[in-house]
């Protein structure tokens, strides 16, 4: 399963506002990718029961030793992704599943509450423990998937509905800080269209977002027909938002061309390959093989081509170019230094 190609498929419907299918496209990722995780789940609970009993000290040392390598296998025999690949995936296509829930009135009538938040608390998880090695273990805390004939059928909380929430409410003001912080954005706007703007939730994540929240939703909403100035006040701020993330994309752009135009990998040496690479990971003195991995995860989702999808092909080609160095990079980092 190409995953990447599906997924653009999903990202092109959701660019032109088919948010119903694309929900479609992105969930058969989506399940498909938490199958995978269920194989890695269910090949350890039967290890375990098989030859170590009750003992919850050896379960738990299997888990903590071996989920990493396990999941490598996995994911690279099931979709050709390694695990930092398909942690990138799993983290776009389960913010495409919720952004369609959000902005579809089918969706977000016919998706249960219970399975939104479920998916908000692993977008959270996802985004917050990108650094680490094991990110499906820290899923696995909080759910569990269920399956049936090698595939998941649904995924299960192990935690109460409230203490979701509560985690989902802590961990705002940790992507307010970031940029992921949309995601919060996203939050309120799927509980504004439920008629749910005045829960403790809702009240949590408002005071984390702020008045830039309330530009959002008034951009966004569509035009009621009671009067030009609230149209031309919303055009005018697409506009002005627009220009602003051109101009970040423009500054990072003209920083960053000579060096993309002057280095062959073909032709340099391992000293010239490590400072470039270094530098287009951002990357100064010594650091550590866990930093390294960090600091191409936050490039990686910073300039995602999904990041730019609604602001013309010459952006969405500068993050593609942008993205397909910080991966090269990435990839001889990890030969190198055995990450």
């Amino acid at each position: 399963m190409n995953v990447r190609k599906i997924r653009e498929i999903a990202d092109n419907l959701f660019e032109q506002g088919k948010y119903d299918d694309a929900y479609i496209v992105y969930d058969e990722i989506y399940m498909r990718i938490w199958s995978a995780i269920g194989a890695i789940q269910t090949g350890l609970t039967d290890f375990s029961n098989e030859y170590l009993g009750n003992s919850f000290k050896s379960s738990y040392k299997l888990r903590s030793t071996f989920t990493v390598q396990i999941s490598d296998n996995i994911f690279k025999k099931w979709f050709n992704l390694d695990t930092d690949q398909t942690l990138n995936e799993l983290t776009f296509t389960t913010y495409g599943h919720l952004q369609c829930i959000s902005y579809s009135p089918f969706l977000n009538k016919t998706v249960g509450a219970d399975v939104v938040y479920s998916e908000y608390m692993i977008l959270h998880t996802l985004i917050n423990d990108s650094a680490k090695d094991d990110w499906v273990n820290s899923l696995l805390k909080f759910v569990s998937p269920v399956m049936e004939d090698n595939l998941v059928k649904k995924i299960r909380l192990n935690i109460t509905e409230a203490n979701v929430k509560k985690h989902i409410a802590e961990s705002a003001a940790k992507l307010n800080s970031t940029d992921w912080k949309d995601v919060n954005i996203c939050l309120l706007d799927y509980l504004f269209n439920m008629g749910d703007n005045s829960s403790e939730l809702y009240t949590s994540v408002h005071k984390v977002v702020g008045t830039y929240f309330r530009q959002k939703t008034h951009r966004k909403k569509k035009s009621d027909g009671k009067g030009e100035k609230k149209q031309q006040d919303n055009s005018r701020y697409q506009s002005y938002e627009r220009y602003e993330k051109y101009e970040r994309y423009e500054r990072y752009e003209s920083h960053s061309s000579h060096k993309r135009d002057d280095f062959d990998s073909t032709r340099a040496t391992d000293f010239e390959k490590a400072k470039h690479y270094g530098q287009v990971l951002g990357l100064t003195g010594k650091v550590s093989k866990a930093y390294i991995r960090k600091k191409y995860l936050e490039l990686i989702a910073k300039y995602h081509p999904d990041k730019v999808f609604d602001l013309g092909e010459e952006l969405k080609i500068l993050a593609e170019v942008k993205t397909k160095q910080i991966n090269a990079a990435y990839d001889w980092m990890k030969k190198k230094y055995s990450i």
